[in-house]
């Protein structure tokens, strides 16, 4: 039954894709009013990149090698070329819709070529932007009835690492998060995109260190990859795999904040585990301040509901990373930053990294350094 799932989920990504890709040239086609055998030649093109995005995604699935290695970078590009496009594009066809009634000559010729420019110039930025650019961002939050004047606390989530990744774009992560002198470092999922449980050193994932230690939640991606990989990885990292369940965090004798986690709810599916919010609060007393992870941030729902003070931390957003999933995800309840509602705090963050596409418009990676200040 999974397996007639993932072909469909691949059709399905295959027909948007081909959708998307189809319209782009028409567009090219129709606008520059290009002929025979040209505009041919641009469709073919179209139709086959297409096709490769599909079958780069289904390879890197299963991990069939070595034509994920070669396909999945150039699949990736394009399907963010055909999102900004389409976007661009489809910017493009309402304007030519005005001018339906200013009737300006060629207005359609020279807002394609204008078109094309913008799309190139936006294209070569979000790989830019992607390949290069990593905040930091500091956030203060300010938390009732926290035990200590702050607790700061480094938040990771969505690196993406997987045997393709280069060491160079993970140890700089690394080092960042270290440079910052976390009490805390979080972890909220999607680490991993495949098994690192005997290749994790190179990395320099053993390199994390903070004060009171790595706590962890899996993602989404953890459950594709095969949960015990994940589970295995941060025993040997020394990671505190937070799942369904929560931990009191001290120093000594004295008690600093509750740090609780959840399993991701992709754990149901793929029958691992499923996510229980109830357990993972369990046993916390009201005048208690929590520290909730989360790889998805639709749990704040929850958290806001209760009658206590809590501070949840979630990734899985990407922030869109490109468009049109990137205005489309701002309209959404949670995507990016930070949520507030009576005692309840959460801060979403836009990853560390990227996911399939390599490629980030009006958004950037980031670490992000929250330090919990104690409300008087």
């Amino acid at each position: 039954m999974r397996e007639w799932g993932y072909f469909l989920f691949f059709l399905s990504f295959f027909c948007f894709y081909f959708a998307g890709s189809m319209y782009a040239a028409w567009r090219v086609n129709a606008g520059l009013k290009l002929i025979a055998p040209y505009k041919h030649y641009i469709y073919i093109a179209a139709a086959l990149m297409a096709a490769v995005s599909a079958i780069a995604y289904a390879f890197s699935k299963y991990n069939i090698e070595p034509f994920a290695v070669y396909l999945g970078v150039p699949g990736g590009i394009w399907m963010g070329i055909v999102g900004i496009s389409a976007t661009v594009f489809i910017l493009n066809d309402l304007i030519n819709c005005v001018n339906l009634i200013f009737k300006i000559k060629k207005f359609r010729y020279y807002s394609t070529v204008v078109s094309l420019v913008f799309i190139a110039a936006l294209v070569v930025w979000s790989l830019m932007n992607a390949a290069f650019i990593l905040k930091v961002k500091e956030v203060k939050i300010k938390v009732p009835d926290l035990k200590t004047d702050s607790l700061s606390i480094t938040l990771l989530s969505d690196i993406h690492i997987d045997k393709h990744v280069s060491f160079r774009s993970v140890q700089k992560i690394v080092d960042m998060a270290n440079s910052l002198n976390s009490d805390i470092i979080a972890i909220t999922g999607d680490i991993a995109d495949s098994d690192l449980s005997e290749t994790y050193a190179k990395y320099g994932l053993d390199k994390l260190h903070a004060r009171y230690g790595i706590f962890a939640v899996t993602g989404n991606h953890e459950y594709y990859t095969g949960a015990g990989y994940y589970i295995k990885l941060c025993e040997e990292l020394g990671i505190v795999l937070l799942r369904n369940e929560n931990i009191m965090l001290k120093d000594g004798d004295k008690e600093i904040i509750a740090i609780a986690g959840i399993n991701d709810k992709k754990g149901k599916a793929h029958k691992v585990d499923d996510v229980d919010i109830e357990a993972a609060f369990e046993g916390i007393e009201n005048n208690v301040p929590v520290l909730f992870l989360s790889h998805r941030p639709e749990y704040f729902d929850f958290v806001k509901n209760k009658e206590m003070s809590a501070v949840q931390l979630s990734g899985h957003t990407h922030a869109g990373q490109i468009p049109p999933l990137e205005f489309i995800r701002k309209l959404m309840k949670y995507n990016y930053g930070v949520y507030e509602s009576g005692a309840a705090k959460m801060y979403v963050t836009s990853g560390n990294r990227w996911w399939r596409i390599p490629m980030r418009t009006f958004n950037a990676s980031e670490i992000v350094k929250i330090t919990l200040e104690k409300q008087e």
